[in-house]
């Protein structure tokens, strides 16, 4: 049996091959638009069904907070319940009846949608929604204030930023991630609080006197 979402392989080795663990990408289904965030699993991480290959998060483009989570392998997406994707994606209930229909349609909708390369320049809703999601602590945590060094390890080898902590920083901070991104000792620190967020100038000049 061929595999439904064809383009998923080619967008995990992509993805695997830029050093990204996060894309997103537009979809609607059922007249509901809405932007998909798609992150990889890391290997320390407990996954939901020993096939399933992406997490997801469908984020309603009117409501960036109004969204669903679910998780993909290669033939199908799928939700925590049914009740919160029919009521997300404002299914009739009396169409729960074709329960399995519609899940299969649904997964057909999105084999169609799915990338089959990283696309890095994106809208900046997309930017942002990528940015609040790379490293999965702080959503909030959107303005950035400093570039630091990690310090060493005990064998007195440089620590290495993380890839989501450069995925994010090139999402939100692109030309400021550029110049440092060659140095792995470097991290990029984001604040909560729009007020402590500095320029590019600003910051570079503060990495320059340390």
């Amino acid at each position: 049996m061929p595999i439904r979402f064809q383009n998923l392989p080619e967008l995990l080795n992509d993805m695997n091959r830029l050093g990204w663990i996060i894309d997103s990408f537009p979809f609607e289904y059922n007249g509901k638009q809405t932007i998909v965030i798609l992150t990889l699993y890391t290997p320390k991480e407990r996954k939901p069904s020993e096939y399933a290959q992406v997490k997801l998060e469908f984020i309603s483009q009117d409501d960036a907070n109004h969204s669903i989570q679910a998780y993909a392998d290669f033939y199908e997406v799928h939700f925590n319940s049914a009740t919160e994707f029919f009521d997300f994606f404002d299914i009739n209930r009396l169409d729960g009846n074709r329960f399995r229909e519609i899940f299969i349609n649904f997964s057909e909708c999105f084999a169609r949608v799915i990338p089959m390369q990283k696309v890095i320049n994106k809208p900046p809703l997309e930017r942002e929604l990528i940015g609040r999601r790379a490293e999965g602590n702080n959503p909030n945590a959107i303005y950035c204030f400093d570039v630091r060094r990690n310090g060493r390890r005990p064998d007195g080898t440089p620590n290495s930023r993380s890839i989501e902590n450069s995925n994010k920083a090139e999402m939100l901070r692109p030309e400021l991630y550029q110049r440092y991104r060659h140095d792995p000792n470097l991290s990029f620190f984001f604040s909560d609080n729009r007020n402590e967020e500095k320029t590019d100038e600003e910051i570079i000049n503060l990495v320059a006197i340390r």
